[in-house]
């Protein structure tokens, strides 16, 4: 099962029809190619140290100011950026980020670990296929 900030993360970028389209390919390939293509996924993969699970949120906003442009039609005040992590039972931990640094950082840090989860659900489906078919998940030295 996927989890949702990456089902987000991949409706924005288009990639649901590219797993969906990698599912069927995954049918019509060799065992063969198939531990292969695994073999290659597990030696090439690297945990990076910023990983990070949260959702990079910008925003825009009203002030609290009665008589300010934002509150008439005016542009608002932003952007704002936010690193929001979503907890058990429904609860979010949402950190403002203060600087072009720490935007960048979390922009990359997302990015590495939408990467991860990536590498890790191409390696199952090609599990899930292997175990439809009724191969062992690891090979025979």
């Amino acid at each position: 099962m996927e989890s949702f900030s990456f089902s987000l993360a991949l409706l924005r970028r288009g990639g649901s029809l590219r797993i969906y389209m990698s599912r069927i390919s995954l049918q019509r390939t060799s065992t063969l190619a198939l531990r292969q293509r695994k073999a290659h996924l597990l030696r090439s993969f690297e945990l990076s140290p910023q990983i990070l699970h949260a959702s990079l949120v910008e925003r825009f906003l009203n002030c609290g100011k009665a008589n300010c442009r934002c509150h008439t039609g005016g542009p608002k005040h932003g952007p704002f950026f936010y690193l929001n992590r979503c907890f058990a039972r429904g609860q979010m931990q949402s950190l403002l980020l203060k600087s072009s640094t720490q935007i960048a950082q979390a922009r990359q840090s997302v990015a590495a670990y939408a990467q991860v989860q990536q590498v890790l659900d191409e390696i199952s489906q090609i599990n899930h296929e292997l175990l439809r078919r009724g191969e062992p998940l690891l090979a025979a030295s």
